[in-house]
């Protein structure tokens, strides 16, 4: 069984431009972000193995506009695979990585704009990011929602296919991107 996450705001492509979604995602207000659906930021790996819809601590699968989504989680405070040193407190879910399929520019922009809808833009990518992933320098290219909070990825894959990813972190990890925004921005 799946269960049903849906954006509480879906607007239908043809009846705004980017210019005006970049004024509406502008205007509102990003409200603190717990999590999706019934994963929380904050879940033990246990508590989130207990989901109905989750085959494991870090897979679940739910319908997320209209087809299934595999989510994978990830914990924290350990980050890149390196163990907490002691004493730390206990690895909780600090983000949520959604795969959304292959990239098209239809999707995309659909993507984009449930998420506009929903959450400020905090970051475009800039002309030179989006040069060197055209000319494959890159292997990501990141727009940035609500403070870091939630952002959407088009991912070059190692043989060269592109796919699109939706992303729900939480505090620490959406202060890591800003300051990574904020570090290349920079002279």
């Amino acid at each position: 069984m799946t269960q049903r996450v849906r954006p509480t705001a879906f607007l239908p492509l043809a009846t705004l431009s980017l210019v005006s979604l970049l004024a509406l995602a502008t205007s509102l207000q990003a409200a603190p972000l717990q999590g999706v659906g019934t994963l929380q930021f904050g879940m033990t790996p246990a508590e989130v193995g207990a989901l109905a819809d989750c085959s494991s601590q870090t897979e679940c699968l739910y319908d997320l506009l209209g087809k299934n989504r595999y989510f994978t989680l990830g914990y924290g405070p350990v980050r890149n695979g390196q163990d907490a040193p002691a004493g730390a407190p206990p690895a909780t879910l600090s983000h949520i990585d959604i795969e959304m399929g292959t990239y098209t520019q239809e999707w995309f922009l659909e993507l984009f704009e449930v998420l506009a809808s929903q959450y400020p833009i905090q970051h475009d990518p800039t002309n030179q990011e989006q040069a060197d992933f055209q000319e494959g320098h890159a292997q990501e290219l990141v727009i940035g929602f609500a403070e870091g909070f939630v952002l959407l990825k088009v991912v070059r894959r190692p043989f060269g296919n592109i796919i699109i990813r939706v992303v729900y972190q939480d505090a620490a990890h959406a202060q890591a991107q800003r300051d990574n925004w904020n570090a290349t921005a920079a002279p």
